[in-house]
């Protein structure tokens, strides 16, 4: 039984990270996400892996895991040596830019309503990711629901141009609950020749858990980096995509700070 199980699930894995993967947002998965399901994405910290061993994490890094594939494989063949490198450096330079802010109260009562503001910056676009986590620890963090906090209602959602964007919880089924921890922002234009970056804010009203004691929060924001740069864009049917293919490695995961909040 374990052994026919065990392909089903690396199936529907595979099909989760290519749908978080995607410079497009997830085609049908509207529903609370943790990091670990986008294991395609490079993490921009080791300090997100401290529960993997060493050589593990390493394979996971930024580096390891995108840059150096950009020196080697197929997918780049086309590229010559030097716009490999050009190629490296504007997918650096997003990297740098980009960043993910948390505010929320470090002190809350019991069964109280709380504001939570997430604030990112960069991402190549069209559509970047955020999500509402209990931990900074990539493969073990879970959706913020999972400790009790309760997501009251959709989320405010605005993009670039400070304009609301409610189609992200409106994509659910009529009668559904509307609160998500996990959000995807549309209109994302990142371009490392013309140094633009977009900022992205997002505030859900939570429910602090029923019991007392110490709870962590942080947010996870998934972005791509490829597409900022000609050189990184292909059109496959029609869309542009990055180089590397929606499953390869160009995505990242980056984290927050954990706040601590104490509930009372």
């Amino acid at each position: 039984m374990i052994r026919r199980a065990a392909p089903l699930l690396t199936l529907v894995m595979t099909i989760t990270a290519v749908a978080l993967a995607d410079p497009y947002g997830p085609p049908y998965a509207v529903t609370d996400m943790a990091p670990f399901c986008a294991r395609c994405h490079a993490s921009t910290a080791l300090t997100q892996l401290i529960d993997l061993p060493q050589s593990a994490a390493a394979e996971e890094s930024v580096e390891a895991k995108h840059l150096a594939r950009i020196r080697k494989d197929a997918a780049y063949k086309d590229l010559s040596a030097t716009d490999r490198e050009a190629l490296i450096n504007a997918i650096k330079w997003m990297d740098e830019q980009s960043s993910v802010v948390i505010k929320a109260p470090i002190t809350v009562k019991r069964n109280s309503r709380m504001e939570v503001s997430v604030i990112t910056k960069g991402g190549a676009g069209p559509v970047v990711g955020v999500s509402l986590v209990d931990s900074g620890v990539r493969f073990q963090a879970r959706s913020i629901g999972s400790t009790g906090f309760q997501v009251l209602g959709p989320a405010l959602v605005r993009g670039p141009d400070g304009k609301p964007q409610p189609q992200w919880a409106e994509r659910r089924l009529r009668g559904s609950d509307l609160g998500l921890s996990t959000v995807m922002i549309t209109d994302i234009h990142g371009n490392a020749v013309t140094k633009h970056i977009d900022e992205t804010q997002t505030t859900w009203i939570l429910r602090a858990p029923p019991e007392t004691g110490e709870f962590k929060l942080a947010a996870v924001f998934f972005y791509g980096t490829e597409k900022a740069h000609p050189l990184g864009t292909v059109v496959r049917n029609g869309q542009a995509e990055p180089r590397g293919g929606i499953s390869g490695p160009s995505g990242r995961i980056m984290f927050s700070d954990v706040i601590n909040i104490s509930v009372r």
